[in-house]
């Protein structure tokens, strides 16, 4: 899954974050970043105003599995319910002194100071989910085109179906959470078969372990013993008329 993304405002003040969910039940409004608490499934949430979290640098990225029955720790900024999480923090820039600086470094090194939120540059997330084994986050905001990884989960496991939403939170602070773009995509096409549904050419009749190819197989082979039976049974038919009608003919010749 990948999301491009907006946050932006006016001043220095703001909050508090935006989420991205994978949910058994469709999304409802509720106390997490503008959705229901105790939910059933994965959250990945960009949290940009910080609590209680010291020693953590804000804003800040984290991911969430809810059992339903777990609640978000909202006043800690969710410490107890993280199974992973980075820091988006603007790039490490050194500068000299500004006579020597092109007027386009300058530019770009404000671009990168701003980070994940108010920046110039396009801002995307990426979520690529392997069953069962893994979760990695992935986010482009310090230039166009450059992913940094986030992090990188072990095994977890995720409904099987699931509802993708999005939600966002402002409270006395305020933001501008701007959902640009949602692309998905499998990773993987299972049994021979591309995103359209048609066999690949790699497979395309030779792999009988594939049960849509062995049906297609099976039907195309009964629809050829069909015709065969037919043609036999008009070669019977017309047969035995013109063998007939000669031994109708040889009794008339006798008379």
């Amino acid at each position: 899954i990948e999301v491009e993304f907006k946050i932006h405002g006016q001043g220095n003040l703001h909050g508090d974050g935006m989420a991205i969910w994978l949910t058994k039940q469709r999304g409802t409004t509720g106390p997490v970043f503008g959705s229901a608490d105790r939910f059933e499934g994965l959250g990945v949430f960009i949290d940009t105003y910080k609590n209680q979290r010291p020693g953590v640098v804000f804003p800040y990225v984290m991911a969430m599995v809810g059992n339903a029955s777990v609640t978000y720790d909202k006043d800690h900024d969710g410490a107890s319910n993280e199974i992973a999480g980075c820091s988006v923090r603007p790039s490490s820039i050194t500068l000299a002194p500004l006579h020597l600086l092109h007027e386009h470094l300058i530019t770009n090194i404000i671009k990168q100071a701003r980070g994940i939120r108010t920046s110039s540059n396009p801002t995307k997330i990426r979520l690529t989910y392997f069953q069962e084994k893994s979760l990695k986050v992935d986010l482009m905001y310090k230039s166009e085109n450059e992913w940094t990884e986030c992090f990188e989960t072990g095994p977890l496991t995720l409904p099987s179906v699931a509802y993708l939403g999005f939600s966002a939170e402002t409270g006395e602070l305020s933001d501008n959470h701007d959902i640009i773009s949602v692309t998905t995509s499998n990773k993987y096409i299972n049994k021979g078969y591309n995103e359209q549904g048609t066999l690949t050419p790699a497979d395309n009749g030779k792999r009988k372990t594939h049960g849509k190819q062995f049906n297609l197989q099976k039907e195309t082979g009964s629809w050829k013993w069909f015709f065969f039976k037919v043609v036999v049974f008009f070669g019977v038919v017309v047969g035995g008329y013109v063998g007939w009608t000669m031994y109708r003919a040889n009794q008339r010749g006798r008379f």
